[in-house]
């Protein structure tokens, strides 16, 4: 069994997080994204994973490599145009030809285990599996509507949603995909859905089966979801709840944690759940709750819910008594003087 992780994605809702950078390359718990799902795959023991990209994204073949720090062998597959889900998984047929194989997102993370997930293939008889799991907001994801136990419908996205089982972005596949692909046209959305392509598998009455994830997972398609899912990975890593190492002075830490080894932090109160990451440097501020994701420099800043992104520089005269929310695109620089305030963003 192989693994496809998709990471074409624009990432549109995430912006200005992601005017430079790819949604799967962003930190949780000082972690890339595309590398904890590699991590999860390799667990599973599949390590031959094809990594779908598009033009722009040339730096997360420099970043990542060719997996072999994971024990994993990476093939970058590319995606010509944005056209959908099933679109990026037909960039990977020949890569695929007529293994099985675990489709994952690039901008999910799901905590639970995928094996059960690869053996309900075989011991099922099935043509693909499915994850799903109630969610308080359906019309966000593909739906699945259940009958006497089996998939009766699929939507993708559906303003008025028939169930609140959404897919979770974890499927198992196998090659009879290929042929339901080869005959999807354009959604309203005008882009070719895998939730039409495993729809065509059930009309043909080809046996998928899904199964009721329990363990959370995340979309992180905005910016409250990439806190809320970094609030989850730092309160699951018993790391976070020590003090961290580094150059440090003057600080008082409330866990949890996440602090590079290579940042500086000085006459500030950080935390809960506050990563900052590499080469970072943090003088006379208030955060919590927030994301300074590497090269970041903060000055007599009150922060809450903020994100932070490479090369920021935001310094304020004093600090204010209330935190405020930042959210702040790569190598945006602000800085508060006495005639007001100075945005020097590119």
């Amino acid at each position: 069994m192989k693994g496809l992780i998709l990471c074409a994605g624009r990432g549109t809702r995430l912006q200005p997080s992601t005017y430079t950078k790819p949604k799967c390359m962003l930190p949780v718990n000082g972690e890339y994204i595309l590398v904890t799902i590699i991590k999860k795959l390799v667990a599973a023991g599949i390590t031959e994973i094809g990594i779908v990209v598009n033009h722009s994204q040339g730096e997360i073949r420099q970043t990542i490599g060719d997996g072999e720090r994971w024990n994993a062998s990476l093939t970058f597959l590319l995606q010509e145009e944005p056209m959908g889900l099933a679109d990026a998984v037909k960039s990977a047929k020949s890569f695929m030809a007529d293994s099985p194989f675990i489709l994952m997102l690039g901008d999910n993370l799901y905590e639970g285990d995928i094996v059960p997930l690869i053996r309900s293939l075989e011991a099922d008889k099935a043509v693909a599996s499915i994850l799903l799991q109630q969610v308080k907001d359906p019309s966000q994801f593909g739906v699945a509507v259940i009958d006497a136990g089996q998939i009766v419908g699929l939507e993708e996205k559906p303003k008025y949603p028939k169930s609140d089982l959404a897919i979770v972005g974890v499927y198992a596949l196998t090659a009879a995909i290929w042929p339901a692909m080869d005959r999807l046209i354009p959604s309203p959305r005008g882009e070719y859905e895998m939730t039409d392509a495993i729809q065509l598998l059930i009309t043909e009455g080809r046996h998928v089966v899904y199964s009721i994830a329990t363990e959370p997972f995340f979309d992180i398609g905005t910016h409250d979801r990439w806190l809320e899912a970094n609030r989850y990975k730092m309160d699951q890593d018993p790391q976070n709840f020590g003090k961290p190492s580094g150059t440090h002075s003057s600080v008082q830490w409330i866990p949890p944690v996440r602090i590079d080894p290579t940042a500086t932090v000085t006459n500030s109160v950080v935390g809960p759940y506050v990563y900052i990451g590499p080469n970072s440097v943090v003088e006379d501020c208030i955060l919590s709750d927030s994301i300074l994701t590497d090269q970041v420099a903060l000055s007599h800043v009150h922060a809450e819910g903020s994100v932070f992104g490479s090369y920021v520089h935001l310094a304020e005269q004093e600090i204010q008594e209330r935190p405020a929310r930042h959210i702040l695109g790569d190598r945006a620089r602000v800085t508060r003087t006495q005639a007001g305030l100075q945005n020097d963003s590119k």
